[in-house]
């Protein structure tokens, strides 16, 4: 069921939620505003406690780590009251449940914070870190590794499921590799200890899907030195020749180095190498091609897990879009009423996109239709691209975001170019640009014609006949087609290389 496509798109459950996260090297609070399917993060608060810090070697987490972090919890218990939310998922992960004192430190939680901690398993921790890259790319096929501060999950994933997860001691905090150490004698360690995956053999050739702060560090320097356009880390893809480069690289510099490095994290110069050189032989050990990152995880995948079969039916772009556009009914109906209206202009062209996208896309940007509304009118093209180029939503590629955000500009703006034209350029050819001028077009032939109701807009149509574009109103309608209708009307036929003509005969 799509509840987007449905008579009532107002009903999306609203909520928030809170997931803490209990790890290895940081201690996590984000609160979350979610509608329906979509997941967008209101607030996300992090300590580096470093809990994991030394349990290889005594078995017992780091007293220091226990404090801050107990000092933490109990700051989030105090937000989440004051924020009014109930409804929390706290749990803990590779240090708590390998440590010896972890269920005493999980009573003491419970007594000075009152969180109950929930402490997972290796493979559930490996299952709801897959569930979290599904929730952000359902179309994800191939291994999701989430590296944490102890542990590495890996578990193979499809856009039908997730699955068996398992788990390696292979995190930086248990593995304390050391300055200075043979990065290539390192490297075939890990390798040969990754061979006794069950789950690398069968995505040999495939895509390694990248969760946790490592591998996202790592990919900011790489978007640093290919001097990358868009720094948004989701879905960010990094070939497989090309991840290799940044590993070595990275495996080999000091810490001092990397601290230098615009886009490496300070806290994090520590373990980069040796979260570089194991995303190496990940890649060596999996012949994976492509990697892709992943700024949905555990915690996402804990929220995802939660959700009716109907929400998570709901595609993520077109429910982010929706979300960000505001809970309006009226605007809702619109949009929904919109997609289906522009959509003959486009239905004999030929797909600039993996098959079905491009409509999707289309259909999350007439939800974002009316995004300018409240924006000052000589600012809102270039405002409503930025908002929908960096806007938090998941579910599209980085070639995909900046056509959405095109779409939106060109919904305000028939001609000029948006502000970040080196995105647009780098990411999208010539025939998409134009494919999303013609859509903003559309979307803006529709919102004029009918003043943005879809009741009205349902007294016209927009049809393709023998290749010529024809606006063709009922006689209820008729008193819409305005001059600036027609104007509109041939501005979308000009981009669409189409005659057009406005039949004010015509029963639709």
């Amino acid at each position: 069921m799509d509840l987007f496509a449905a008579g009532d798109v107002a009903d999306l459950r609203l909520r928030d939620a809170a997931v803490i996260d209990v790890g290895s090297n940081s201690v996590r609070l984000v609160i979350y505003r979610m509608e329906g399917r979509a997941i967008v993060p209101a607030l996300n608060e992090k300590v580096l406690a470093g809990l994991g810090r030394g349990v290889a070697q005594t078995g017992r987490l780091n007293p220091e780590g226990v404090e801050q972090a107990i000092a933490s919890l109990a700051r989030f218990r105090m937000i989440l009251n004051a924020a009014g939310i109930r409804d929390v998922e706290a749990v803990a992960t590779a240090a708590v449940r390998d440590a010896s004192d972890g269920a005493a430190f999980v009573a003491r939680v419970a007594r000075e914070t009152g969180l109950q901690l929930r402490v997972i398993s290796g493979a559930e921790e490996a299952r709801l870190s897959a569930l979290g890259v599904l929730a952000g790319m359902p179309q994800a096929d191939g291994l999701v590794g989430d590296l944490g501060g102890s542990s590495l999950e890996l578990v193979r994933i499809t856009p039908t499921g997730v699955g068996e997860g398992e788990t390696f001691g292979l995190g930086p905090l248990a593995m304390e590799p050391g300055a200075g150490a043979d990065v290539g004698r390192q490297r075939q360690l890990l390798v040969e200890a990754l061979r006794a995956s069950r789950v690398l053999p069968d995505v040999r050739g495939g895509a390694f899907y990248a969760v946790g702060g490592a591998w996202r560090a790592l990919a900011r320097i790489d978007m640093q030195i290919r001097d990358y356009p868009l720094k948004i880390l989701h879905h960010y893809v990094i070939p497989r020749a090309e991840a290799l480069t940044v590993a070595d690289f990275v495996a080999r510099q000091s810490r001092k180095s990397l601290e230098r490095l615009d886009g490496a994290a300070g806290s994090r110069a520590e373990t980069l190498p040796h979260a570089a050189n194991l995303l190496a032989a990940l890649i060596e050990a999996g012949d994976l091609q492509k990697v892709v990152i992943s700024a949905f995880g555990l915690r996402e995948g804990a929220l995802f897990a939660r959700m009716s079969d109907a929400e998570r039916d709901v595609d993520p772009m077109v429910a982010g879009a929706a979300a960000i556009a505001g809970g309006d009914r009226r605007m809702r109906a619109f949009a929904v009423a919109l997609d289906g209206w522009i959509a003959p202009a486009f239905s004999s062209l030929p797909e600039l996109f993996a098959p079905g996208r491009e409509a999707l896309i289309r259909r999350a940007a007439c939800h974002l239709a009316d995004l300018g509304a409240r924006l000052h009118p000589d600012h809102r093209a270039d405002l409503a691209f930025e908002l929908v180029l960096r806007a938090p939503y998941a579910g599209l590629d980085h070639a995909e975001r900046a056509f959405l955000a095109l779409c939106a500009f060109h919904r305000y703006s028939y001609r000029g170019d948006p502000p970040a034209r080196m995105v647009v350029a780098r990411l999208l050819d010539e025939e998409q640009r134009a494919r999303a001028r013609a859509s903003g077009a559309a979307m803006r032939l529709g919102a004029d014609l009918s003043g943005r109701s879809a009741g009205l807009l349902a007294t016209c149509a927009l049809k393709l006949r023998a290749g010529r574009l024809t606006l063709e109103p009922s006689p209820a309608g008729r008193g819409l087609v305005t001059d600036q209708v027609r104007k509109r009307l041939g501005q979308l036929a000009a981009v669409l290389g189409l005659p057009a003509s406005a039949n004010l005969d015509a029963e639709p």
